[in-house]
């Protein structure tokens, strides 16, 4: 009888030890990620020139006929906080597009930009 209530003692006090322990974690990846805006990826004001930046691109788009395009915006931000943008836009209009239209389109996409230093943005079609 004692052993199973000696067994019993120590099964309980395992699960509460690992229990405390997944809840310790729990709490402080949750205010890690919530609080660690290392690179300065809360940034509201970059956010809503990215999200300027996506109209501007739909709307040099439309001026080619091709609104309805696939656009997918990726960034990558290094340790220095430099920003790297890489915006692949795939839509049939621009595959039928001749090399002088596409280069044409690219250029136009090209101006625009956003308003900050250390970025860089790389168009891609997809054909």
């Amino acid at each position: 009888m004692k052993r199973k209530k000696k067994r019993r003692n120590r099964d309980f006090i395992l699960m509460t030890a690992v229990l405390l322990f997944v809840t310790a974690l729990s709490v402080t990846k949750t205010v890690y990620s919530k609080d660690g805006d290392i690179y300065g990826l809360n940034d509201c004001h970059i956010k809503e020139q990215e999200q300027e930046c996506l109209l501007q691109i739909r709307t040099v788009l439309g001026e080619y006929h091709c609104k309805e395009s696939g656009v997918t915006m990726t960034k990558v931000i290094d340790r220095k906080g430099n920003r790297r943008y890489k915006v692949v836009i795939h839509h049939k209009k621009i595959k039928e597009m001749d090399l002088a239209e596409k280069e044409e389109l690219k250029r136009d996409l090209e101006k625009i930009g956003f308003w900050q230093e250390n970025f860089y943005i790389y168009y891609e079609f997809l054909l």
